[in-house]
């Protein structure tokens, strides 16, 4: 059978396919990316017919082997191997191709035609990914075959080998780039460092083939696929036994934030909810007794509570957009000295209520940071607010500006002599409800989304936040930021 025909009768069925129904809405909204498809299948099927008719000797043997390593091709391509969780798995190709090519050399390209279109549609692949993957095998197979020739230097099927992998793995990103239909089930990524080394194993049949015949040869591949399948399933079991380790371990934590959420929810929303209550029913006795003087004082309380989880709520909401969603504004330069200005503005009477000293350093030429002036205040805010919560009556905070260690970066920092953090603490410091287990933490009113909230500021503004801290002696936070000069 020639190339023409397995293409043909597998494009015409395609066609009639997608004209004889209706075109649903949601095809309809991908159909410039299905355009653009269909033209790249079209264009690289083009090419591995010209290198089909322009190579030499490539009409179908009537060699009784050349059928038998045809389906052999077809079982590499579908004894597909995945090394690393999450990523697509590599078809074991390479040796099959390897004894295909030095047994018939370039007669061996519509076979390897027929063996990518059947293997693609038993892998449940369809439209015109059927095509462009076989195009890829058989430009590859054409390109390793006449590199192998060409070369005296080295062994030909060692040249095979390493320009077959090569050229599918670059075809292969070409097609990633260049398709733009959306995604749906695609061939395997090939896998270079898999491959190579697998090759010299395809040495085994050629020798029996040479000693023995053509029968040996096939036994020889036979039994050597048969070998392939039982590594593949090992790997795979390994790859697949790591995956489900790593689901254990998501499930584990999503119980533990789980358990955080329940946290929070029993004691920083009850003591609030149940102020409001209780005021809420002194305020309506104390209506019903004529008592309009306690009125007023009983509104506050209830005003406070609310206004307590209302920005409990905000907090919760904010993290959720900073995670989820790219909707921000963009950064701009800020002036690191007047954002320090403002935060002392608004907590230094805080700090002076417990007889702190709030000290400012910055230098007088640092160079304005690229942020967002809004989440960068706030996140200040943050630390600030916890270094007066944390640090005892008497002690000293320090908050800085300076040029970063790296290039075309700025540093922002806040360091005070409170109580300090362990090893431990910090490993968990900017986990959602994270609370440290220290009594004197315990102590004082907190949901654990602060240090949350405020990693997730600077994260989305392009900055990474550092803590080092001796327990007993006081804790330093260092945002590190990218400068206007960058």
């Amino acid at each position: 059978m020639s190339i023409w025909g397995v293409i043909t009768p597998a494009f015409a069925t395609e066609a009639q396919s997608k004209a004889g129904r209706a075109l649903p809405r949601r095809w309809l909204g991908h159909l410039p990316g299905r355009v653009g498809t269909y033209a790249y299948a079209a264009a690289v099927s083009l090419a591995a017919l010209a290198a089909t008719v322009v190579a030499r000797g490539t009409m179908p043997s009537s060699d009784e082997a050349y059928a038998p390593l045809a389906i052999a091709l077809i079982v590499g391509l579908l004894l597909t191997v995945r090394l690393t969780p999450g990523r697509a798995a590599a078809a074991m190709v390479l040796i099959p191709a390897l004894v295909f090519d030095a047994r018939f050399g370039a007669a061996a390209l519509p076979a390897v035609a027929y063996s990518g279109i059947m293997a693609n549609l038993l892998r449940g692949m369809r439209g015109p990914r059927v095509l462009s993957t076989a195009a890829h095998l058989v430009l590859a197979f054409a390109v390793a075959d006449a590199a192998g020739r060409a070369t005296g230097a080295l062994p030909s099927w060692l040249v095979f080998a390493v320009v077959f992998a090569v050229a599918r793995l670059a075809l292969w990103h070409l097609a990633a780039r260049l398709e733009t239909a959306p995604p749906q089930a695609r061939a395997e990524q090939p896998e270079v460092l898999l491959s190579l080394p697998l090759a010299p194993i395809g040495l085994l049949p050629l020798a029996a083939g040479e000693r023995l015949g053509d029968g040996a040869l096939l036994l020889a591949m036979a039994a050597l696929l048969a070998l392939l399948f039982v590594v593949r399933e090992a790997a795979n079991l390994a790859t697949a036994r790591a995956e489900t380790e790593g689901e254990r371990d998501r499930l584990a934590r999503a119980n533990a934030l789980q358990d955080d959420l329940i946290h929070l929810i029993t004691h920083e929303l009850r003591n609030p909810l149940t102020l409001v209550v209780s005021y809420a029913q002194l305020a309506r006795r104390a209506a019903f007794d004529d008592n309009n003087e306690a009125i007023p004082g009983y509104i506050d309380h209830i005003e406070k509570a609310g206004r307590s989880i209302e920005r409990l709520m905000e907090n919760l909401l904010q993290l959720s957009k900073l995670e989820r969603t790219d909707a921000l504004p963009p950064s701009e330069s800020v002036d690191l000295p007047l954002v320090i200005k403002q935060v002392v503005a608004d907590l230094g009477p805080l700090a002076k209520q417990k007889q702190q000293t709030l000290r400012v350093e910055t230098a007088d030429d640092l160079e304005p940071a690229l942020a967002m002036p809004l989440l960068l205040r706030e996140a200040l805010s943050n630390l600030v607010s916890n270094a007066v919560k944390y640090t005892p009556q008497g002690g000293e905070i320090t908050i800085w500006a300076a040029r970063g260690s790296r290039p075309h970066s700025m540093e922002l920092g806040v360091r005070d002599s409170g109580i300090g953090l362990s090893p431990e603490d910090q490993q968990r410091l900017f986990t959602k409800f994270f609370r440290s287990s220290d009594p004197r933490v315990q102590r004082e009113r907190g949901s654990g989304l602060g240090l949350a909230l405020t990693h997730a500021m600077v994260v989305r503004m392009g900055g990474t936040i550092t803590v080092t801290s001796t327990l007993g002696e006081g804790t330093t936070f260092r945002l590190t930021l990218p400068s206007r000069a960058a």
